[in-house]
């Protein structure tokens, strides 16, 4: 998840501000700003799980995931809204995973529960980040969750 909260921070919104000048640019300007927060959340936990930061895109996802190049801009929310539940429905995978693996991975109990506090926030946040994309593509979409 730290490549794809990277990805959307860094490249997703200079390209979208130049395919995008109107009143959608401050909503990505919010999923931009949440996921450059989102990325250093998630830093720092693979740094206390001693987990090597990602340096190149993990297998399974497209070298550049936003490609905006021509698209209204309700297409280039019905982009973003599919990596934003993408990154919801791995954060709420996370949170539910054994206890065992997350024990093993934080042996300190403050720890464990900062992770799952920081888990819950980033959940949160994926949540409003599809409203908010929703909202702009015109509507809401059906989505499995």
């Amino acid at each position: 998840m730290y490549w794809v909260e990277m990805e959307m921070e860094q490249m997703g919104t200079w390209e979208g501000r130049l395919e995008m000048m109107d009143e959608n640019l401050e909503a990505l300007e919010i999923l931009s700003h949440d996921s450059d927060k989102h990325g250093s959340i998630v830093e720092k936990w693979l740094r206390k799980a001693a987990i090597a930061i990602p340096e190149d895109t993990p297998k399974g996802l497209p070298k550049h995931i936003f490609d905006f190049e021509g698209l209204t801009s309700q297409e280039i929310f019905s982009k973003i809204v599919k990596y934003e539940i993408l990154a919801m429905n791995a954060y709420k995978d996370m949170k539910n995973a054994d206890s065992d693996v997350i024990i093993t991975l934080f042996e300190d109990e403050n720890d464990r529960t900062e992770f799952l506090e920081d888990l819950g926030q980033l959940i949160k946040d994926e949540e409003k980040h599809t409203s908010i994309c929703n909202k702009q593509i015109g509507g809401y979409m059906k989505i499995k969750y």
